[in-house]
């Protein structure tokens, strides 16, 4: 989903109107594709540029094989590559992760981060029961999702050696943390932050899973927007 225009051309001899708000990047979770944000676009609105990529190690064509970091920072390569000196980050489930990363090493890039679902220490215990329900999956459901079962198994592999507590704790950037009520995981993990990083809040969501954009995009463009809009 490509980023969309910041402002239109300010005429010659004009003055520069005030600056537009901050682009939204938007970072997809297990099992999706950056197209899993058409409807969280539609509800969140005209009037702020958005950005949806794929992450390095889950792009169609990429070796199988995945690294948070390395995640992170092919994403600060593509908005120095874009232009874009600062945005906003919304990251669920996997792509909170990196958002995370992202604010820790790149902190000149990072307004505002919303986590929505983040995977901050993951039980073994969960991972291993996600990744057998993975591999029971029919192949013909995971090209209606558009990912491919190596790259979400390379996932489950980088994840069983993550642990965020103290990157979490580094954090600087203002945060809002939002939960499904249903996403057992993610409420271990929103204490998580909300006891590392200072001023942070927690939104939980009535009935949402641990993939707020696919099932709540309404309820998870409504709480974004309202933080967002703090900070212009």
């Amino acid at each position: 989903m490509p980023l969309s225009s910041p402002g239109a051309d300010v005429p010659s001899g004009a003055a520069p109107g005030p600056p537009g708000p901050r682009p939204l990047v938007l970072l997809h979770g297990l099992g999706q594709s950056p197209i899993v944000w058409q409807d969280f676009v539609s509800a969140l609105g005209a009037g702020r540029p958005m950005h949806a990529p794929w992450m390095v190690g889950l792009r169609p064509r990429d070796p199988v094989g995945f690294d948070l970091a390395a995640a992170a920072a092919g994403l600060a390569q593509e908005l120095e590559l874009q232009g874009i000196r600062r945005a906003d980050v919304l990251g669920v489930s996997v792509g909170g992760s990196v958002a995370m990363h992202l604010a820790v090493e790149r902190p000149d890039l990072v307004g505002r981060l919303v986590l929505a679902g983040p995977l901050v220490r993951p039980s073994a215990g969960a991972l291993r029961m996600q990744k057998l329900a993975l591999r029971l999956l029919p192949e013909s459901k995971l090209v209606d999702m558009g990912v491919s079962r190596p790259r979400m198994l390379a996932v489950f592999d980088a994840l069983r050696a993550f642990d965020g507590l103290d990157m979490v704790s580094r954090i600087a950037a203002p945060t809002l943390v939002v939960v499904g009520a249903r996403d057992r995981m993610g409420i271990v993990a929103a204490r998580q932050v909300l006891g590392a990083v200072a001023g942070s809040r927690l939104a939980t969501v009535e009935g949402g899973s641990s993939l707020l954009n696919a099932d709540h995009p309404r309820e998870l463009a409504e709480l974004t927007k309202e933080f967002l809009e703090e900070g212009e």
